[in-house]
C-alpha cells in the first residue's frame, strides 16, 4: 500500500496504529513484522517470496556466523570469514541483478540489503549477538527503509514505551514529511518535467541553471519526504529513527553536505567499508601504505555510494567526484580553504554540487556536457523566454525550497520553539498538523498523480 495515497492515509495508517496500541507488548514484535508487509508490501507473489527468502537467508547466516565465532580454533575463524564474504558478495550480486528489474521487487530492497550486510558484519565483529527471534530480525530489515545499526534497533526494541505523546510526535513528523513530498517535491517535479522537454543544446544559461536547481530541490524533498514519513511512523510505534536529511544545502564543503544528505548511508559506508573491510587489509601493511590505502578508500567509498544510487557510468562518475572531494577536503581544503573562508566555501561547494546533479538526470555523458556548457554560458545565450518565464513563475517556490533546505530554517525553527511564544504555540500543534494533513489530502485529490521517475533511489 503506497504511503502517499488517500487509501493509506484514511484507512491503512489508522487501522495499523489502532491495532498496534491494542496488542499487548509481547505481541507487538510479530505485529510490526506482519504490518510491515502492508505498509511497504511487495507487489505480487514473486516479490513476496524474494523478501521472505532474503530475510531467511540473513537469519540463518547470522546464526551460523555466531556459532563459528564462539569456536576457538583458527579454522573456524577462517570459515566464518569465508561465509561472511560469500554472503556479502551474494547479496550485492542479487541487488545489482534486481537493479535492472526495479519494477518487480519491493521498495526498500537496497536499504534492506545494506542493513542485512551490516547486521552480519556486526556479528562477525562481535558487536552484537545473532538474533534468534525471526520476527525481531524481520521487523528490523523490513519495516524501516532507513539505515540503522542493529544494536541501536535492538536496544530500542527492548525499551518500547509507546504512549499518546509518542504517537503525537510521530504523527507530526509523518504529516510534515507528507507535505514535503506531496506539496514541495511533486511541484518541483512537475516544473522539472517541463524544463526537461527543452533540449540542452537549446537552453540558455538561466534555463540550464534552473533545470539543475529545480531537480536538486525535487530530489531533496522527494527523499526527505519519504524519509520523514518513515521516521514518523517509527516514532508512532515507539522507535527513534535517525534523521536522514538535515538541511544540507549551502553547507561549508562537500563533506558537511554528505554528512547531512542521506547521512545514514554515509555512516554505513564509513563504518562497514572504510573502518570494516579495509581494516582487514591494513593489518598487513606498514604505516605509509596504510595512509595511501586510507586515501584510496575515500574515492572507493564515493564510487560505491554512487553505485548505490543507480546503475550506469553517470552515477559512478558522480560517486568518483564526490569521493575525490571528500579526500581533498580532508587533506588540504578543510584547513586552507573551508576553515578560513566558510561563506565562500559554502557557495563554491553549492555551485559544484549543482553541476554534479546533472549526472543524475541526463541520459548520457554527451548530454551532460551539453548541460554543463549551457550552465557555463556557452549555450543559447544568457537568458531566453523559457528561462525568464519559469524563473518569474516559480521564484517564490525556489525561495521557499532553499529556505527549508538550509540551516537558516533550522536555526529559526529552534529559536522559535525555545522562545516563550513558541512554547505557548506548542499547544496548537495538533490543530496545525491536522489542518496540514487535510491540505495535503486536498492537494493529492486535485493534483494529477504520476509515478515518480526517481523512486528507484529508495529501492
Amino acid at each position: 500500500m503506497p504511503l502517499v495515497s488517500l487509501r493509506f492515509l484514511l484507512f491503512g495508517l489508522p487501522l495499523f496504529l489502532i491495532v498496534y496500541y491494542c496488542i499487548p507488548g509481547k505481541g507487538r514484535q510479530i505485529y510490526i513484522w506482519v504490518g510491515s508487509f502492508l505498509l511497504y508490501g511487495p507487489g505480487g507473489w514473486t516479490s513476496l517470496l524474494l523478501l521472505i527468502g532474503q530475510l531467511g537467508y540473513v537469519y540463518i547466516t547470522g546464526i551460523w556466523l555466531a556459532v563459528l565465532q564462539k569456536q576457538k580454533q583458527k579454522k573456524y575463524r577462517f570459515s566464518s570469514g569465508v561465509i561472511l564474504y560469500f554472503s556479502v558478495s551474494l547479496q550485492i550480486a542479487l541487488l545489482l541483478y534486481l537493479r535492472h528489474k526495479a519494477d518487480s521487487f519491493p521498495v526498500g530492497t537496497a536499504v534492506r540489503t545494506l542493513q542485512g550486510i551490516g547486521y552480519l558484519l556486526g556479528i562477525y565483529r562481535k558487536h552484537h549477538p545473532a538474533e534468534r527471534n525471526f520476527f525481531g530480525l524481520g521487523s528490523y530489515l523490513v519495516l524501516f527503509p532507513i539505515i540503522m545499526p542493529y544494536e541501536v534497533f535492538q536496544r530500542q526494541s527492548e525499551n518500547l514505551r509507546p504512549d499518546i505523546m509518542v504517537l503525537s510526535d510521530g504523527m507530526g513528523i509523518f504529516i510534515r514529511g507528507l507535505a514535503e513530498k506531496v506539496v514541495l517535491a511533486d511541484t518541483f517535479g512537475y516544473v522539472f518535467s517541463q524544463l526537461r522537454k527543452i533540449l540542452p543544446q537549446d537552453m540558455s544559461m538561466l534555463t540550464a541553471w534552473l533545470t539543475a536547481v529545480i531537480f536538486s530541490m525535487y530530489l531533496y524533498f522527494e527523499l526527505l519526504g519519504y524519509s520523514e514519513m518513515t521516521r514518523g511512523l517509527g516514532r508512532c510505534i515507539g522507535y527513534d529513527l535517525p534523521k536522514n536529511f538535515n538541511h544540507p544545502f549551502f553547507t561549508s564543503g562537500v563533506t558537511v553536505f554528505m554528512q547531512n544528505w542521506n547521512s545514514t548511508l554515509l555512516l554505513w559506508f564509513e563504518k562497514n567499508f572504510r573502518h570494516g573491510f579495509l581494516d582487514i587489509f591494513q593489518k598487513n601493511f606498514k604505516n605509509n601504505f596504510k595512509k595511501i590505502l586510507d586515501c584510496v578508500s575515500f574515492v572507493l567509498m564515493g564510487i560505491l555510494i554512487g553505485a548505490w544510487y543507480g546503475a550506469g557510468t553517470q552515477f559512478l562518475l558522480w560517486g568518483l567526484l564526490i569521493g575525490s572531494c571528500l579526500l581533498l577536503e580532508k587533506l588540504w581544503l578543510k584547513k586552507y580553504w573551508i576553515q578560513k573562508h566558510p561563506v565562500w566555501s559554502g557557495i563554491s561547494s553549492g555551485i559544484f554540487l549543482q553541476f554534479l546533479w546533472v549526472l543524475f538526470f541526463s541520459q548520457n555523458f554527451s548530454q551532460t556536457v551539453l548541460y554543463w556548457k549551457a550552465m557555463l554560458g556557452f549555450g543559447n545565450g544568457l537568458t531566453d523566454r523559457n528561462g525568464l518565464y519559469y524563473f518569474v513563475s516559480y521564484l517564490g517556490l525556489l525561495l521557499i525550497g532553499f529556505y527549508i533546505a538550509t540551516d537558516l530554517f533550522r536555526n529559526i525553527e529552534e529559536r522559535f520553539s525555545q522562545a516563550e511564544i513558541g512554547k505557548k504555540m506548542a499547544f496548537f500543534k495538533p490543530v496545525f498538523f491536522g489542518a496540514l494533513l487535510i491540505f495535503c489530502m486536498a492537494f493529492m485529490i486535485y493534483q494529477k498523480q504520476g509515478e515518480t521517475t526517481m523512486l528507484f533511489l529508495l529501492i
